[in-house]
């Protein structure tokens, strides 16, 4: 199920972008107050104990090393994993779960949530069906890639950047 969020962990190590923009107030589920924390999601910062992240998301259940959230994100539904380490909130990765029969369908909603994420964080770099973007505390890398069977995939990463 995270087979594409371990892709973009790969990817986030090789963001580049833009400096953080003021955030709109226009996004739903995950990414929904106008402030995020230092992780770009919520209120969340990175280091926050699992506890921090049940009381936004009241229905996570423990699972896979951190918390799974299954809610929308920028007004769709996905399964979002926090990873929870001993030093708390290290990364968060949404896979969406609508079903893009083909890559060119993948790249339509890729293209809508690349404009929403663009608007929040400043331009983004792309490559093919990758768009990233670097603030000065976290690297965000929206992704279409392909299944076993061809079809697309839809992920949204925010790994932690050092200090």
């Amino acid at each position: 199920m995270f087979r594409s969020a371990v892709l973009s962990m790969l990817l986030v190590a090789a963001c580049g972008g833009s400096t953080a923009k003021p955030v709109a107030n226009s996004a739903t589920g995950t990414d929904a107050p106008a402030t995020p924390g230092t992780s770009g999601v919520k209120t969340l910062d990175w280091g926050a104990k699992a506890e921090a992240v049940t009381a936004l998301y009241p229905t996570a259940t423990p699972g896979d090393g951190g918390l799974l959230y299954q809610g929308a994100v920028f007004g769709k539904q996905a399964i979002t994993k926090f990873t929870i380490g001993a030093s708390g909130l290290e990364h968060v990765s949404s896979e969406f779960t609508d079903g893009f029969p083909t890559m060119g369908e993948c790249s339509s909603t890729w293209s809508t949530l690349r404009k929403q994420l663009d608007e929040r964080y400043g331009a983004s770099q792309s490559d093919n069906l990758a768009a990233y973007w670097k603030t000065t505390t976290a690297s965000i890398v929206l992704a279409c890639n392909p299944n076993d069977a061809g079809a697309g995939v839809l992920s949204l990463s925010y790994g932690h950047i050092e200090d």
